[in-house]
């Protein structure tokens, strides 16, 4: 199989079976206990990226064998850290937090072994370790709530998915420190490797911090739904725009068309984002109620709804984010992530005295300031695009909205039946739009 197929099956395990696990695990929580964990667990989220993006790319990064005995010093003794702080703040408020206050540790211990995989590009046994560990977790947690555990079965998951990728990370890479690094090594990796998970950290923080906000300031049922509406916008990603994804990136940086391809991978997308973004936002009752069940669904449809569009500019942002890449305009990407986490936190500090529907349109709202930003500044970037090369996406908007206008104004319907009518109208629309594209040289 190719490495994209691996690439793929690592991204959606990793993303996929966990939000599939918890979206399950709500039919027998309450929206409390669901708010409760996600608030204990957002420390964790936001700095896991340090270890599992950050220090794993600077092994990459980082080519010189050697340094690896700092690098892992750096990794073990930042996740030591991390562990002994949370331990204290969970001691004082959170057991939760206090039990899986541990994983930073097995986060710091496993990073350089992870690195090293992804340096050997042994995406096929990243991916098979991955799955193994997700689904064998997922079952023990399954069981645990069949016998009465509750949310400690979310704790269980979460431990058991850190430690045995830890572990399995080290046996696979076969790799361990040679004795303690000498200090001039550590100062000389530290700038940059600082550089990297910084990086890291900054494109993966936006919904932990809201988590934690929505649950520090509106408490834990308003948390709960909005977990709930973040972990089914994270699924619908992992299934629909991560293929896409993979797919785009690698095309983009071999075309010696790069205009053609844009429009191809633009097309692409929106016609993809749009018909499923459209539906969420119009469905989003029958379809949290058949993913959480009935009693959870009525606080989590609003804040969906309100995070739609969020998922839809992330999509539609999505070639032109990786064309940039393609060609080495990294920086501007950054800068990106960097504009809509203080918009973000900006927008949503007044949003939250209203409430947690509020918060998560704070974040959309953010995301369409950032992506008009970002696209002004990515047409001067790129000197062959232009404005009219994002035309591709005008029929499939034109038709998405067309489709959500008419969902709207008929009577009620059942699921399938609104998927079916949704996807009639919307093919046919876009059918009228098709018309050969010419590209200049």
């Amino acid at each position: 199989m190719s490495a994209r197929y691996w690439s793929f099956l690592l991204s959606w395990s990793r993303v996929g079976i966990n939000a599939a696990l918890f979206l399950a695990a709500t039919r027998v929580m309450t929206l409390s206990e669901i708010g409760l964990f996600a608030t204990a667990f957002a420390p964790i989220r936001l700095t896991q990226s340090l270890h599992k993006a950050g220090i794993s790319d600077a092994v990459i990064v980082l080519r010189k064998a050697r340094r690896r005995d700092a690098l892992f010093a750096l990794s073990l003794g930042s996740g030591g850290l991390i562990t002994a702080l949370l331990a204290a703040l969970g001691a004082l408020f959170s057991p939760l937090l206090l039990a899986l206050s541990i994983i930073p540790t097995f986060n710091g211990l496993g990073a350089v072994s992870e690195g090293i995989l992804r340096k050997r590009l042994a995406l096929r046994a990243l991916a098979l370790r991955t799955l193994a560990i997700q689904s064998f977790a997922a079952a023990t947690a399954m069981w645990m709530f069949s016998t009465g555990w509750g949310v400690w079965a979310l704790v269980a998951f979460a431990l058991l998915n850190a430690g045995l990728t830890c572990a399995l990370s080290l046996a696979l890479a076969r790799w361990r420190p040679m004795g303690v690094p000498k200090w001039r090594y550590v100062s000389l990796i530290w700038p940059k490797t600082a550089e990297i998970a910084g990086r890291a950290l900054l494109t993966t923080s936006q919904l932990p911090l809201a988590q934690l906000a929505v649950g520090l300031a509106l408490g834990p049922v308003a948390a709960g739904a909005f977990q709930i509406a973040t972990r089914m916008l994270e699924l619908i990603e992992a299934l629909t725009l991560s293929p896409l994804r993979y797919i785009a990136l690698p095309q983009l940086r071999s075309s010696n068309d790069l205009r053609g391809s844009l429009h191809t991978h633009i097309r692409r997308c929106a016609t993809l984002s749009v018909w499923v973004w459209g539906g969420t936002l119009v469905a989003a009752p029958d379809i949290l109620t058949l993913a959480v069940g009935a009693s959870h669904a009525p606080a989590a449809v609003p804040v969906l709804r309100a995070l739609a569009a969020l998922g839809l500019l992330s999509a539609l942002l999505m070639p032109l984010t990786q064309a940039l890449m393609a060609r080495g305009y990294t920086t501007l990407v950054l800068q990106r992530a960097a504009v809509s986490l203080a918009l973000s936190a900006a927008l949503i500090a007044p949003a939250l005295a209203l409430s947690v529907t509020a918060a998560a349109l704070a974040l959309s709202l953010a995301a369409l300031v950032t992506g008009l930003w970002f696209t002004a500044r990515a047409l001067e970037t790129l000197p062959p695009i232009t404005a009219s090369d994002l035309s591709p996406a005008l029929a499939p908007l034109l038709a998405g909205i067309s489709m959500c206008t008419a969902l709207v104004l008929c009577p009620p319907l059942p699921l399938l039946s609104q998927g079916a009518l949704g996807t009639a109208i919307y093919l046919t629309l876009l059918s009228f739009s098709r018309k050969p594209q010419r590209h200049p040289a």
